[in-house]
């Protein structure tokens, strides 16, 4: 054969056009198939009371939920108050204590929230100490249990430092660079004197970009019900406050052509606007006549929510707020357990 001799082979093209078609429906079924994974952010509070976390891990794990995240906050206003359990959940820690026996045994992972084991974020630069927190949390619940770890909660939001965050994700993939960064975002409030023109809101949302080097799975917090208490406006509208509906997707939108190359979670509300209120301040601030109105997500108002994240492939949905909820009968929980199963699937 001459060099340069074209070799006909009329069978090649059709099988090379045949392997390409077969492994580009092979991807599309992968993706469409990927489910999503449900973690929590809290739990109600009756769950949560006696610290029976054996009874807690074992409920999230037949109900599909992933991972928790050890918040005990059960009330905002007028004051912040927790339970104050977060402690049986960091550094200094023991293989042996009962909350890390009881999440190996019901193979609910720990997603570590970075801000309470690195609350000074000036004693992250330089190298690792040798007690460093993470390090001890990794002896401790074992590195298969451990979901991720969170970055500085909403950072940009609230004006930390870049640096901050940028350091508290080099100290972690440092110590372990297998283990997953999540950050989540402050949403486009409407009623927030910082987001009150366009360039403040664009100046935010360059932010975010910014400021998302620093993890690899980037999400929004997302409470838009009722949208007259919500005031929830998203990086596609303008300032315009939307419904429900747009919400999420509205956020999505945006990642995917600003963010590509994160992997997406989202936070989603798993409360009531009038959860966060200590009951007797409540009555006495809040009129009836309005508080009839303040209700939590319904269940469309949830599956429409999850259906968009889903079509966007987030890979984490995280439910916060449902440490407010008084019983586990109250909305949304039985929704929030119906759907990690549902979408789980």
């Amino acid at each position: 054969m001459k060099y340069g001799a074209r070799v006909r082979w009329p069978g090649l093209r059709f099988l090379v056009r045949s392997l390409l078609i077969a492994l580009l429906f092979l991807s599309s079924v992968i993706t469409q198939g990927q489910a999503m994974e449900f973690l929590l952010a809290g739990a109600p509070r009756p769950l949560v009371q006696n610290k029976n976390y054996s009874a807690l891990f074992a409920l999230l794990q037949a109900n599909k939920i992933a991972a928790f995240l050890p918040t005990f906050q059960y009330q905002e206003i007028p004051e912040p108050r927790s339970f104050g359990f977060e402690s049986d959940f960091v550094a200094p820690c023991s293989v042996t204590d009962p909350p890390f026996k009881a999440l190996r045994r019901s193979g609910v992972k720990l997603l570590v929230p970075g801000e309470l084991i690195y609350p000074d974020a000036e004693q992250l630069a330089g190298p690792a100490p040798e007690n460093d927190p993470l390090v001890q949390l990794i002896s401790c619940v074992g590195r298969d249990q451990i979901y991720g770890i969170t970055n500085y909660d909403e950072a940009a939001f609230h004006g930390r430092s870049i640096t901050d965050v940028q350091r508290l994700y080099e100290r972690v993939k440092a110590v372990d660079p297998s283990l997953a960064v999540l950050m989540v975002h402050g949403p486009l409030v409407m009623d927030r004197p910082e987001f009150s023109n366009h360039s403040k809101r664009q100046k935010y949302l360059h932010d975010v970009v910014r400021y998302s080097r620093y993890a690899d799975i980037v999400g929004f917090d997302v409470y838009p019900v009722p949208g007259m208490i919500a005031k929830l406006a998203t990086p596609l509208s303008d300032g315009e406050q939307v419904e429900t509906d747009q919400a999420v997707p509205g956020y999505l939108k945006w990642m995917s052509d600003h963010l590509p190359e994160k992997r997406k979670l989202m936070v989603l509300q798993g409360f009531a606007y009038t959860d966060m209120y200590e009951f007797d301040f409540l009555k006495s601030a809040v009129p009836y006549a309005l508080r009839a109105i303040i209700q939590p997500p319904d269940s469309n108002q949830l599956e429409t929510m999850l259906t968009a994240a889903q079509a966007y492939q987030v890979e984490a949905v995280i439910w916060w707020g449902q440490a407010a909820l008084r019983d586990t009968t109250q909305a949304p929980w039985p929704d929030i357990l119906k759907f990690a199963k549902q979408f789980s699937d």
